[in-house]
């Protein structure tokens, strides 16, 4: 169904904001006018953002969530999403 074809999509994405975040977590792209802290939360918020919105979307639905790849991708995104909101702490 489409749904398990936007979910593998999904998983996609979840890989590249993984690649994304370690590729720039030393170094985050800076906001402007904002101090350097500020703009490292607003950084990993923003990518958590991009993966939380979709997986509440996938929720409202279990059927894709029992497909034979889901259980992967839900692994991996509790994973970046537990990474992201600690990396707001360091």
């Amino acid at each position: 169904s489409k749904f398990n074809v936007i979910f593998h999509n999904y998983g996609l994405e979840l890989t590249q904001v993984q690649d994304q975040y370690e590729k720039f977590k030393a170094q985050p792209p800076m906001v402007r006018n904002l101090p350097p802290v500020a703009g490292n939360i607003t950084w990993s918020r923003h990518l958590l953002k991009r993966i939380e919105d979709p997986m509440r979307k996938f929720q409202m639905n279990p059927a894709v969530l029992s497909g034979k790849d889901a259980r992967r991708i839900i692994r991996m995104y509790n994973k970046m999403a537990k990474t992201l909101v600690e990396f707001e702490t360091l």
